[in-house]
């Protein structure tokens, strides 16, 4: 998919509905193979993984155009909780519970949040770029945040 496919992906992911604030849409806009054995080259995860930051660079500076700059978040404050924790918005249990603990970038588009971000949960599970859509801010404001 071209950034321009993955800015249509997340149109469609805005224009669904949401039926609460703690509902949101989470999808995979490009996933590599796995690197698990005998895949496990690593210099080939490294590249794949600088790849798919540049999708994601590419990504960001296309919803910056449209919204304004986004906002980022570490998420290694979520990688020791338990995604069934009742304390974790269920956003960030979807990304907990998927592995997904690097940066996540954001926007603020009307009454919802667009994020973006690169999971990769182990060394021998594929690298993935994905983006949601949640209604909730809860966890993406210094209130919100666990720790």
């Amino acid at each position: 998919m071209s950034v321009q496919q993955y800015v249509s992906r997340i149109d469609e992911l805005l224009a669904r509905p949401l039926n609460s604030d703690d509902d949101y849409h989470l999808v995979t806009l490009h996933e590599s193979r796995d690197f698990a054995p005998p895949n496990d080259d690593w210099d080939e995860l490294m590249r794949t993984s600088e790849e798919f930051e540049e999708e994601l660079g590419e990504l960001a500076a296309a919803l910056d155009a449209r919204w304004g700059p986004h906002e980022s978040m570490s998420m290694e404050d979520y990688s020791s909780m338990d995604p069934d924790d009742d304390e974790l918005p269920p956003f960030f249990g979807e990304l907990v519970e998927s592995g997904y603990f690097g940066d996540l970038l954001y926007w603020r588009v009307g009454d919802r949040i667009v994020a973006a971000g690169i999971g990769h949960e182990d060394k021998e599970q594929p690298v993935v770029l994905f983006t949601g859509v949640t209604g909730s801010a809860e966890g993406f404001t210094d209130e919100g945040f666990p720790g």
